[in-house]
């Protein structure tokens, strides 16, 4: 007798069951770190493909179920997903159907569906992750409702080279802008390119959100210094638009740092590509000093020339016997003693002075270490690096250090051959050791990150180059694609 769907179903399922108590109880202390690795990637990568199925499962239950009582199928035992993760897969099962073209409508109940086919494509076949999904969907609908409709007339590049003119419709530019995104970029990135796309067509999203202040918060605005046992506690009472502006940077300079063994795999199996070991308290604080330093040091600041001197970094050292600057002698105004390796990363960008003293204290001479770009070589690099050159950071370029790539410290040059874009936290990552960078032969930059193994040995990974750049481009033309005049109402 031929098997019936609901055998095979639970023949499958059996099937999974069995194999995934094999692997539970697979002795793993003869697998080296590139088997395990291994095993990790294939399973997250089947993970995705095991998401894509309980989103096809779930399509069918909403054939003859009330999404709510679909949803409380989910939020209760033994799925236990809360509400807003449940609601969630639902609306990704609905945008990601691939057997139901997207007629345009939006809202109702089965408004968007299949608005995100490619997308459900990409996780069917294990290449981006359901959390990419959830992101693209809360994307799509927040874009105005007339650009996600109709048609826009684009030139396109034909494999022969020939630029002709075609129709394409707006949902599908959308569709599979987000399926290449999160089907090549890690979470975070992805997300800040839909937030650029967002910005870019509805320029009013901020805005919106703090339409209704209370109006008196501002006169309540407040930052106070406190000592406290060795520190310096900064208390900040901000008002509501000022804290949308402050706590958006402050995160996104507060991303943790990645780690090259699980970049890769990040980018399509949830993992994250992120390996930080700084609290998430630390990162921020970090990040805070990255905006505060970049901005004071930035050619386009408005930072009052006393302030920008006084902040300037005073060192004092000592001459040895040969008359050459004693290693370890170092301090610094305000701080006190500092090594050799911490002051050569804290003035690998920065205004540096020292001031030479003999063995008895007495001053000899004043140095200022002429290691700045000028404002031309700036603008060259930015020009050419475009922003951060780690894979995968999207930091722009006025918010990056210039970094010498051979040390100023070992006689390398203030040119333009020698100096990189690295935002703050893979500036740190450099001086710490998980980060190097150079210059390929075609002289352009090139990153890899090092990674600590299972033996604690630092492996290094491939050389790559950051792609954030052009995909901020190839954001940016969808965004004009879809402002073309005439939209449908």
């Amino acid at each position: 007798m031929t098997p019936t769907v609901q055998d095979r179903a639970a023949d499958a399922l059996t099937r999974l069951a069995a194999d995934l108590d094999d692997l539970l109880t697979l002795p793993t202390g003869t697998l080296d770190r590139d088997d395990v690795e291994h095993l990790t990637r294939s399973l997250y990568f089947l993970g995705n493909r095991l998401d894509a199925t309980k989103l096809h499962l779930l399509r069918r239950a909403l054939e003859h179920t009330p999404e709510s009582s679909v949803v409380d199928l989910l939020a209760t035992s033994p799925v236990n997903l809360s509400r807003t993760l449940a609601r969630k897969d639902v609306a990704a099962a609905r945008h990601t159907d691939p057997d139901s073209g997207w007629n345009e409508k939006i809202g109702g109940l089965d408004g968007d569906r299949g608005s995100l086919a490619r997308m459900g494509g990409q996780l069917a076949s294990g290449n981006t992750t359901l959390n990419h999904v959830h992101g693209a969907v809360s994307a799509l609908q927040s874009i105005p409702t007339p650009l996600r409709r109709g048609t826009v007339d684009m030139e396109v590049v034909m494999d022969t080279g020939e630029t002709v003119w075609t129709t394409q419709r707006r949902a599908d530019l959308i569709d599979g802008h987000f399926a290449f995104i999160t089907g090549t970029q890690p979470l975070g990135t992805a997300a800040h390119l839909s937030e650029q796309l967002l910005t870019r067509l509805d320029p009013d999203r901020v805005d919106r959100h703090v339409r209704d202040l209370e109006p008196d918060s501002a006169s309540r605005r407040t930052l106070t210094f406190t000592r406290r046992h060795g520190m310096l506690r900064m208390t900040v009472d901000l008002d509501e638009a000022a804290a949308v502006v402050v706590r958006s940077a402050v995160e996104a300079a507060a991303k943790p740092l990645p780690n090259a063994a699980t970049e890769d795999a990040g980018k399509n199996s949830g993992l994250g590509g992120e390996h930080d070991t700084r609290s998430l308290g630390q990162r921020r604080h970090d990040g805070l000093i990255d905006l505060v330093t970049t901005g004071a040091h930035h050619p386009a600041s408005d930072v009052d020339p006393v302030v920008a001197h006084k902040a300037t970094v005073v060192l004092r050292a000592t001459l040895d016997d040969t008359g050459e600057l004693q290693a370890g002698t170092a301090t610094a105004d305000t701080h006190g003693p500092i090594t050799d390796a911490t002051l050569r990363a804290a003035s690998c960008d920065g205004d540096v002075t020292v001031a030479v003293m003999d063995r008895l204290g007495r001053p000899r001479s004043l140095h200022t270490l002429e290691r700045h770009a000028t404002d031309n070589q700036r603008l060259i690099v930015a020009e050419r690096d475009r922003g951060c050159i780690a894979p995968g950071c999207g930091a722009p370029a006025w918010a990056c250090h210039l970094h010498h790539v051979v040390h100023w410290a070992d006689g390398g040059p203030t040119s333009v051959e020698n100096l990189v874009l690295l935002c703050g936290r893979d500036h740190r990552a450099l001086h710490a050791g998980r980060l190097e960078a150079r210059f390929g032969e075609d002289g352009l930059p090139e990153v890899r990150r090092l990674q600590r193994d299972l033996g604690k040995l630092m492996t290094p990974g491939p050389w790559t180059r950051n792609d954030h750049p052009a995909l901020l481009q190839r954001t940016r033309e969808l965004a004009r694609a879809l402002e073309q005049d005439d939209p449908p109402g």
